[in-house]
């Protein structure tokens, strides 16, 4: 197998790095389950949906290459940046080790790709 042909890597192990770039996305609500999500850095668009098994698959193209094992689930910054929006008075954040994500004793939700997500509420 060359450089070229070398599968897409299956978990996300940058997770601060993505989570700073979600928040530079833009995110529209288009149906119960569905959003638009306009790319801070490009401009380009995305559609995300939401999944019934807690997570949500992205047409971006790392969301392309998610394996069907874990659902097409992505944990990519689009993906973050609608948890973020859907939270609306809470702050989200991403993990990638669990330990971390249940050391903030918050809520958390395994959105794909060994991305965790935790949130805690807004201070006034």
């Amino acid at each position: 197998m060359n450089e070229t042909e070398r599968p897409m890597a299956h978990t996300i192990k940058n997770a601060k790095f993505v989570q700073s770039k979600s928040r530079t996305h833009q995110v529209r609500q288009v149906a119960p389950s569905a959003y638009e999500v306009t790319s801070g850095a490009s401009g380009t668009r995305y559609e995300v949906t939401l999944t019934p098994a807690g997570g949500a698959t992205c047409t971006c193209t790392w969301g392309h290459y998610r394996p069907k094992s874990g659902g097409f689930r992505s944990g990519c910054s689009h993906a973050i940046a609608v948890f973020d929006y859907i939270a609306e008075q809470r702050r989200v954040s991403a993990w990638t080790n669990e330990e971390d994500a249940k050391r903030q004793h918050r809520p958390t939700l395994n959105i794909g790709d060994g991305v965790i997500l935790t949130s805690r509420k807004v201070s006034a």
